[in-house]
């Protein structure tokens, strides 16, 4: 049974509000739980959830990043209600350059990251055709070397001939960073969270 993907919600918690609250965007039965102490990237796998026997992916929104500093359910087959808490992530660790490997999904996009691991990997929003820059004439929005801040436009994608921006933002990101790695090559197919840059802090 093919599996759909959905978006986590994010809340802050009053009693730690320097920590952010992954709560469920629906009511379903949750399948495992996420590991205390994981680092995840923007559209990271969460859990497996189940809705009316359709099989559902969980994932990080796509601005944000952290470490799972605590787990609200049990690594077992249960049931969640909307808007209820399911982990804690903490997005300060990248403010001291701590890093971590790749989410639950396991899916690679941290494959390219394992000779240093303080790399922040940015991904894809969405399926469709990557662009490195917004014409055939124009130059490239970065190159390798290229320095980012928060709203940096480093791409595009086009989804049914719509372009969205892809930019370097998101709570918990350092102020600023350098480009070391492009993962796609320009006017190339992607797929949703498919890594297409790697980010070192400054």
């Amino acid at each position: 049974m093919a599996e759909k993907t959905l978006i986590a919600k994010m809340r802050t918690d009053e009693s730690d509000p320097e920590t952010l609250l992954v709560t469920s965007p629906v009511v379903g039965m949750a399948d495992g739980a996420p590991k205390d102490g994981l680092f995840l990237n923007p559209f990271d796998r969460i859990i497996t959830m189940k809705i009316l026997n359709q099989r559902y992916v969980l994932r990080l929104p796509r601005d944000v990043h952290g470490r799972v500093t605590e787990v609200f359910i049990p690594n077992s087959y249960t049931p969640v209600a909307y808007g209820q808490s399911i982990a804690r992530v903490d997005p300060r660790v990248l403010e001291t350059g701590a890093a971590g490997t790749d989410g639950a999904a396991g899916r690679g996009a941290a494959a390219g990251a394992t000779d240093d691991a303080s790399l922040i990997t940015v991904p894809s929003p969405s399926e469709g055709i990557f662009y490195r820059r917004s014409s055939p004439d124009s130059p490239p929005y970065v190159e390798v070397g290229t320095a980012v801040a928060p709203g940096k436009v480093m791409g595009l994608v086009e989804i049914m001939k719509c372009f969205y921006q892809i930019t370097y933002d998101g709570p918990g990101l350092p102020e600023k960073g350098q480009v070391v790695k492009i993962l796609a090559e320009d006017v190339s197919e992607v797929q949703f969270g498919q890594p297409l840059f790697r980010i070192k802090p400054a």
